[in-house]
């Protein structure tokens, strides 16, 4: 972006993107908390199913994520993609309340997932425009700001759910995130730059930022949904009109984490942070062990909103660090998919453990993951990374693919 980085012709990017992110997170996260009880109770789907529907929904996000990264490099256009990928979220929920078994809903949760092509070109975007000593808390805000907004839409279902059900919820939400889509048409404007795309080349990628794919993917064989963790809570007599409180627990906490934790990756480094998250999915998973009441949950919640918190803004940052500008979106992109693959085998796996032995090994396989993946990424150089060609002086820093102002 040949912009500068605090944007001053306009608005902040980060806050630009942290409203839309806000007010589509608000709609997304009305259905979140209901959606595991809307699966199971409403359309009768099983935890296998239940597995298979979320692993899906984060494979599809990855490949979305990928082919939008690649072609918002290729094609010199950032905006198309994200205001696309909100309206395909927009028309999703719609679909939701159409679904009457497995294959509708998963139809419905592909399209909802493929909306997320918008984050790869996002996320270019909010990193060309700050400094890499600032990176970590770019992202950290913008994750703060977007699960602000799942913190709200999980207050508005726990508060008009008795009276308007699932159906009522579902279609509310779609209100907040085609006001989304509003935002980012009316204050994001693209002019197109010269060429600079080389295309994507993975040979040339470092040792560190390999090392990194590895921990991740491993990681990610082991990671579980929110849905895993509040059915898991139903068992210790949780009634289905307080599990919202279960999910706004998470996501407050998750919300309170995101910017701290991503500031802190600015400070002590990206690899200690990350490994924090890492260790934090292995006391949630080992915590589910000790777990005899309501409270045992609530800690469990807390462990895994804090992870999140942890994990959601350093992962991005720690990429972006190491891969240099003209390329950044299509290998976030192609990161997040590698990554997002894995979800399809986690998922079933998990699902498969828990109906076929016990809940409590498929904790134990997530635990095992996480070691795995913990004693990888600390291959993973503590060096700071070479400075990419966005975060040279402006005099030296090639033209971006897109100049976008807002």
């Amino acid at each position: 972006m040949e912009s500068t980085p605090d944007n001053k012709e306009g608005w902040d990017p980060t806050l630009v993107f942290g409203t839309a992110s806000f007010l589509n997170d608000t709609g997304s996260d009305m259905i979140a908390p209901i959606w595991p009880t809307f699966l199971s109770d409403r359309l009768h789907l099983n935890l296998l199913q239940i597995g298979i529907v979320d692993g899906m929904a984060l494979t599809v996000t990855s490949l979305a994520k990928l082919v939008a990264g690649y072609l918002s490099d290729r094609l010199r256009k950032r905006k198309s993609f994200i205001t696309s990928g909100y309206l395909m979220s927009v028309a999703a929920r719609i679909g939701f309340v159409l679904s009457v078994g497995f294959f509708h809903i998963l139809f419905w949760k592909t399209m909802d997932r493929l909306g997320k092509m918008r984050g790869p070109p996002r996320d270019a975007i909010v990193a060309a425009h700050a400094e890499q000593t600032r990176r970590g808390r770019a992202f950290g805000v913008l994750r703060a700001m977007d699960t602000g907004g799942a913190l709200l839409g999980a207050l508005i279902t726990y508060l008009l759910f008795v009276w308007l059900g699932y159906t009522g919820i579902i279609l509310l939400a779609a209100v907040p995130g085609a006001c989304a889509v509003v935002v980012v048409a009316a204050l994001v404007k693209e002019e197109a730059g010269r060429e600079v795309f080389k295309g994507v080349s993975f040979r040339g990628l470092s040792r560190d930022l390999k090392i990194l794919l590895a921990a991740s993917v491993v990681f990610a064989l082991g990671t579980f949904t929110y849905s895993f963790v509040l059915l898991f809570g139903r068992q210790f007599g949780i009634s289905d009109p307080n599990v919202p409180l279960l999910y706004i627990l998470f996501t407050g906490v998750y919300a309170a984490s995101a910017y701290p934790f991503g500031r802190a990756s600015d400070t002590v480094g990206r690899r200690p942070v990350l490994t924090t998250a890492f260790v934090l999915l292995m006391l949630t998973a080992l915590w589910a062990h000790f777990i005899v009441d309501w409270v045992g949950v609530c800690i469990m919640l807390v462990l895994f909103g804090l992870f999140n918190g942890a994990l959601d803004p350093v992962q991005t940052s720690f990429v972006a660090d190491l891969v240099e500008e003209e390329r950044r979106a299509s290998v976030i992109g192609a990161f997040q998919m590698a990554v997002g693959f894995a979800a399809l085998p986690a998922g079933t796996i998990m699902g498969w453990l828990w109906m076929s032995v016990a809940p409590l090994v498929a904790f134990q396989f997530s635990f095992v993951m996480c070691v795995i993946a913990t004693v990888l990424l600390m291959a993973v150089g503590v060096r700071p990374p070479a400075q990419s060609t966005s975060d040279a002086a402006p005099e030296q820093r090639p033209p971006d693919t897109t100049d976008i102002t807002v």
